[in-house]
């Protein structure tokens, strides 16, 4: 029998704890949130080390990921959603009308995300958010590529659902 040597937590916050910060903070918006996702992603592998990560950072951005949506379920779970959502890098933003529509499509997207299953809204966000491709997402979820297709697949239509909704039942705008 061979013994797998946990990782070294320390040597992980070094070099990816930024990543992980970033992850949570794509999906959030808001820095305080997600730097307690952050410290709750490398509190976790010391607590329970995995035993078989062949993608670091494709592994904590799922970590981070998941933590992010569910803390995203938890707010709305108890109507303290807000309008959070700011860019990765901020974008040029020409009128103050145009920065509330920002806000308001990411407040929208981010209340369409949480009632996505949970599945399928880790497999969009590191889709569309963190970029990587069906692969990446299979090998960080454990799912089949295959899988993973539906899940995007399945995620598109329910949010396009959603947000065609909340449009149509939008109040208009004189």
């Amino acid at each position: 029998m061979t013994d797998i040597a946990p990782p070294d937590v320390n040597a992980l916050a070094r070099g990816y704890g930024r990543a992980v910060y970033l992850a949570a903070y794509r999906v959030l918006g808001d820095a305080s949130q997600a730097e307690d996702v952050q410290q709750d992603v490398f509190l976790r592998l010391i607590e329970k080390p995995p035993t078989d990560v062949a993608s670091w950072p494709a592994y904590l951005a799922a970590m981070a990921t998941r933590q992010a949506i569910d803390r995203l379920r938890s707010r709305q779970r108890w109507r303290r959603l807000r309008p959070l959502w700011k860019a990765t890098e901020p974008a040029t933003i020409d009128t103050v009308e145009e920065a509330a529509a920002q806000t308001e499509r990411a407040r929208q997207l981010r209340a369409a995300l949480a009632r996505l299953k949970p599945q399928h809204a880790e497999c969009f966000v590191l889709r569309y958010v963190h970029g990587l491709d069906t692969a990446a997402i299979a090998h960080a979820t454990g799912l089949t590529p295959n899988h993973v297709g539906v899940c995007l697949h399945r995620a598109a239509q329910t949010l396009e659902s959603l947000l065609n909704d909340q449009a149509r039942h939008a109040p208009e705008v004189l």
